[in-house]
């Protein structure tokens, strides 16, 4: 799937298409060494971009020039937002993502942004990707704590984590920051069924407390501190799309 995926950017970089990866693949391509730990290592299936306009028009002639088909009716009815591409075989498909990341929360995507990382979205928006689960599993616990492991906390995109456009989020969107906290809370308990070395569990250990603190100390916004009036007694995130569930319905 790495091949794959890797052949999917160069051709996309070869017509000057913005395409960056998002997900676990995008993981595993941005910490060579941590994903490949015996404790970190995980199965890959479909693939998954980021894109944003205008480039979003050209996708379907993009993935048309090296044989991937269109899911049409799923494009059709949100290929503004999300788009759907099978494999040549129909073995796996992409899911393309327009301007945002929809699923438990929303993270935006503008031109300038995408530009930060020539092959995947910035690390900051990646760590949250999965931060934003709101059933977090022990595979996304896996690639948090590998983005955690390979790079460190810091003001810049440049194999960095950049904290302050984490907090700018997370102190803007109150269900974000909510989820977020809960997550991290919930990562020393996988600790121990990942069978890592003492000295990597406390390099994680500590990035995550110096994260917490970050996303905590921030000042909020004023709609922020609205919406924590209610808590969490009132939803604070969506039930998130599978891209995959979604097709057979409209197949």
């Amino acid at each position: 799937m790495r091949e794959e995926c890797e052949y999917i950017l160069a051709a996309a970089k070869k017509q000057n298409l913005l395409l960056r990866a998002i997900g676990g693949m995008a993981v595993h391509i941005h910490c060579p060494e941590a994903s490949l730990l015996p404790a970190l290592k995980r199965e890959y299936g479909d693939l998954d971009f980021v894109t944003a306009s205008p480039d979003d028009q050209r996708m379907r002639k993009f993935f048309d020039s090296i044989n991937f088909s269109p899911n049409a009716r799923f494009n059709s009815l949100q290929g503004k937002t999300r788009m759907i591409f099978n494999n040549p075989d129909n073995t796996w498909h992409i899911d393309i993502f327009v301007n945002e990341f929809r699923m438990c929360h929303n993270l935006q995507f503008n031109k300038d942004r995408l530009l930060q990382d020539p092959v995947t979205i910035p690390l900051a928006e990646l760590l949250l990707t999965k931060l934003q689960i709101v059933e977090i599993n022990l595979k996304d616990v896996k690639d948090i704590v590998a983005i955690l492991l390979e790079h460190p906390l810091g003001d810049n995109d440049i194999e960095t984590i950049n904290v302050k456009k984490i907090i700018d989020i997370t102190s803007n969107d109150w269900g974000f920051f909510t989820t977020s906290r809960i997550n991290i809370g919930k990562i020393p308990a996988f600790m121990n069924t990942l069978n890592l070395p003492e000295d990597k569990i406390q390099t994680i250990m500590e990035r995550l407390e110096e994260l917490a603190k970050s996303i905590d100390e921030a000042p909020k916004s004023t709609n922020w501190k609205l919406r924590a009036i209610f808590g969490k007694s009132k939803k604070w995130y969506e039930e998130p799309e599978d891209a995959a569930r979604d097709e057979l319905k409209l197949e």
